[in-house]
């Protein structure tokens, strides 16, 4: 006779890392909102944190605190560190920003491509759209939602501002953050075949026609939200940082 199988093993919660620094739980946290894990409104109970990653709650209380400047969490006197829910508002503004960001980081690249100066630019892009199409293939919607941002980031790098760079991967999570409060957790962030399309007006030197193309796919990202709250759901934290 079989014996059944002991479920202690699942039902445990994942060891600890043996060696966590502040920027161990930063990356952690920051990932998990990325890949669409950590939902707005989530609350991050420093000792529950400083549990799962063996360290002191000071040194969660500073990976908190660095989340809170880049507006990633909220820090509410009294009560506690919760993942930040936008408002309305500061979703349009996040996509208002893009547009603005984004058609100039393609005319720049444009640019740049034509003066010689980024020769393996639309490789590194087209080989980043095959990873983030093939996960789309399996399945794997964690993996092709925090491809489908990288994709903006590293179209914002080979453009050769990293200034451009920078805030690009400051704006990603506040998009993530804008769509898991304002659309379904299940869905997708960028239309599949959107990036596909851009890279090829890029290529083809097009500015205006990539410009006007980046602009329809943030227009379709912010088409997607609905401007009302999701009820906010209870989390494992152990399973949404080291699941």
């Amino acid at each position: 006779m079989t014996k059944p199988k002991s479920t202690a093993a699942k039902d445990a919660p994942p060891a600890p890392r043996a060696v966590a620094r502040q920027a161990d739980i930063h990356q952690s946290i920051y990932d998990a909102i990325v890949e669409h894990r950590l939902l707005p409104g989530t609350k991050l109970s420093e000792e529950r944190v400083a549990e799962l990653f063996a360290v002191s709650r000071t040194q969660v209380r500073a990976a908190l605190q660095r989340l809170a400047v880049e507006q990633l969490i909220t820090l509410i006197p009294n009560r506690g560190a919760f993942v930040t829910t936008p408002s309305a508002e500061e979703a349009h503004d996040v996509l208002s920003v893009r547009r603005t960001l984004e058609p100039a980081a393609v005319v720049r690249l444009i640019e740049r491509i034509a003066a010689g100066k980024a020769p393996t630019a639309i490789k590194q892009l087209r080989a980043l759209v095959k990873r983030e199409q093939q996960a789309h293939a399996r399945d794997d919607r964690r993996q092709a939602v925090r491809l489908s941002g990288d994709f903006h980031v590293l179209l914002a790098e080979v453009s050769g501002s990293s200034i451009l760079a920078r805030l690009m991967r400051e704006l990603t999570p506040l998009t993530c953050l804008a769509i898991l409060t304002f659309e379904a957790p299940t869905a997708i962030a960028c239309p599949n075949d959107e990036h596909a399309l851009l890279i090829d007006a890029i290529e083809a030197g097009d500015a205006a026609g990539a410009s006007q193309l980046m602009i329809d796919h943030l227009n379709h990202i912010e088409g997607a939200l609905k401007l009302d709250a999701q009820e906010v759901q209870e989390v494992d934290l152990a399973e949404v940082l080291f699941g």
